[in-house]
């Protein structure tokens, strides 16, 4: 017999909750928060029409959206560092997502934690052993397109696919010069366009339905550069969004 969703949901210590509000952080963006928490910059301003899309002021409340929300019940002898390992995320960012949460105090049976969302696969390693990560990138990134996380950076994917319609704009993360514009028949990557932003970070933009840039093209942070699709090995329009730096892949939504 199969258990109803909610049911379901419950007997797995979650439950489901209509839209929930948490509080900015210093340096936070809608976009920002659209990212931490699983859901679309779109889907943010729908729910706070009366935000700014630009910094927010830390303690701003902001409403999320139903879809974007999970929640914890917790059960005998759950623990922050228990919760924070099962679900992928740290204590700390359970903390930060749940107002007046005191990691010092125990918690109680059926008391509610917002989830935030949780962490990506781990930055692939270098043959040293080191992680493979940023230690000088100073830029102000823009998303290149707000649309749902349907495969996330991990081991075997080193880049991010963000679902939207064919046509959704491409905008460059930085600004940059566009290095290459072209149809990658060979590894399936489809209409693709890479951006030097200097200083070893390139970000790289495929399965789009047209390219709106050239090489040689000089681009601004924010600028439309191609339009999303599905060409080459791709099962439904999306973008697969890339980030490099000096030469190493890093997960995208670092530079955020």
């Amino acid at each position: 017999m199969r258990l109803p969703l909610l049911l379901t949901f419950a007997l797995m210590g979650f439950s489901v909750a209509a839209a929930a509000t948490v509080n900015a952080q210093a340096g936070d963006t809608l976009q920002r928060m659209a990212v931490r928490y699983g859901t679309t910059t779109q889907a943010l301003v729908r729910a706070n029409p009366s935000l700014p899309q630009g910094p927010l002021r830390a303690g701003t409340r902001v409403t999320l959206p139903a879809t974007a929300v999970r929640v914890w019940s917790v059960r005998a002898g759950d623990t922050l560092s228990g919760i924070a390992q099962r679900e992928r995320t740290t204590v700390a960012a359970l903390v930060a997502a749940n107002r007046g949460l005191d990691q010092q105090r125990p918690l109680m049976i059926g008391q509610k934690l917002l989830l935030p969302t949780p962490r990506a696969a781990a930055a692939p390693r270098s043959a040293a052993g080191a992680v493979a990560r940023p230690v000088s990138i100073r830029v102000t990134a823009v998303m290149p397109v707000s649309g749902r996380v349907t495969t996330p950076y991990r081991e075997g994917h080193l880049s991010v696919d963000l679902a939207a319609p064919t046509g959704t704009p491409i905008r460059a993360a930085a600004p940059g010069v566009v290095t290459q514009s072209y149809f990658d028949s060979k590894s399936g990557w489809g209409w693709t366009v890479l951006v030097d932003h200097g200083n070893g970070l390139q970000t790289r933009y495929s399965h789009n339905s047209a390219n709106l840039v050239s090489v040689g093209h000089r681009v601004e942070a924010g600028q439309v550069i191609a339009r999303v699709g599905s060409t080459g090995n791709s099962t439904g329009p999306h973008l697969d969004y890339r980030v490099t730096y000096q030469g190493q892949p890093i997960h995208p939504f670092s530079l955020y």
